[in-house]
């Protein structure tokens, strides 16, 4: 088999798992968070080089590229899955670890890193080498479930370094001055909240005829909360990363980032850290 054949059958051959976002396979949840998050990190990297770490099948380094990127790097751990990205997306995708990037020190300027904190069995030495790679003014923008509130049902095999909001706070915090954190996907909210309506639990539920109610509320203020993406929206996914501004009204999308405010009463399934002003060693 040629070069040319294995990288068109690593293309045919990725397949949607739970643990990678393959578009045209993922779950409705799993397809809009994605697609939210790197549309909010795509504000961050016009006229940037930028690092996707555990980029996957490599559609969210192809958006931050078309937002403006002068420059991104693709890593994941699996060389199949890089060779996928690089056929289908054309973009510099390369096999290495969280913990071993395979990039220059003091080379980039944006990390773009989703789901993959909780994956490394020492998260301090994932951010040391975030450090190594980042210019001096450098920006990491995280995420990682929220421990306790997600896969409170069915826990994630996968996971060795699952945080509470706190434990990420502290642990992020302690590499970087200067952190905003932001949440996604409701897992619940507080009773008086209008968010209730777009949570996947609400404490009206036990009330009869509100789950109706619920429900009729997400199919008109949430329709993606409740619809499968269409086979265009699958097809176009990078485009829909680059129209989630026009798409994001956060009060009523569960999957839009909003400002962590933990008065609200919400309990995210996801926190996103935005980091600057990394702490000198």
């Amino acid at each position: 088999m040629t070069a040319a054949d294995a990288a068109h059958a690593a293309v045919a051959a990725l397949k949607y798992t739970g643990e990678r976002m393959v578009p045209e396979g993922a779950d409705r949840a799993t397809f809009w968070e994605h697609v939210y998050r790197y549309g909010f990190a795509s504000r961050f990297v016009a006229g940037k080089r930028v690092l996707d770490i555990a980029c996957g099948e490599g559609y969210g380094s192809a958006a931050l590229q078309k937002a403006g990127a002068v420059d991104v790097i693709g890593v994941d751990i699996a060389e199949d899955v890089c060779c996928h990205a690089r056929e289908k997306y054309g973009i510099d995708a390369r096999t290495g670890s969280a913990e071993q990037i395979p990039v220059a020190d003091a080379s980039i300027d944006v990390i773009v890193s989703f789901e993959t904190i909780e994956h490394v069995s020492n998260p301090l030495r994932f951010l040391d080498e975030c450090l190594r790679v980042l210019v001096l003014n450098g920006r990491l923008i995280v995420s990682t479930p929220h421990k306790g509130v997600y896969g409170a049902d069915f826990p994630n095999p996968f996971h060795c370094s699952e945080m509470t909001e706190d434990e990420f706070s502290r642990t992020v915090c302690a590499r970087f001055r200067k952190v905003k954190f932001y949440s996604q996907h409701p897992r619940s909210a507080a009773w008086w909240s209008p968010r209730t309506f777009v949570a996947d639990v609400t404490p009206w539920g036990k009330f009869p005829g509100f789950a109706r109610l619920h429900r009729s509320a997400q199919f008109r203020l949430a329709p993606r909360r409740v619809y499968n993406p269409t086979a265009e929206e699958r097809n176009s996914v990078i485009d829909q990363i680059a129209n989630t501004r026009e798409n994001q009204h956060p009060f009523l999308n569960p999957f839009a980032l909003r400002p962590r405010r933990k008065r609200n009463g919400e309990k995210p399934t996801y926190i996103i850290a935005n980091a600057t002003e990394p702490c000198l060693k």
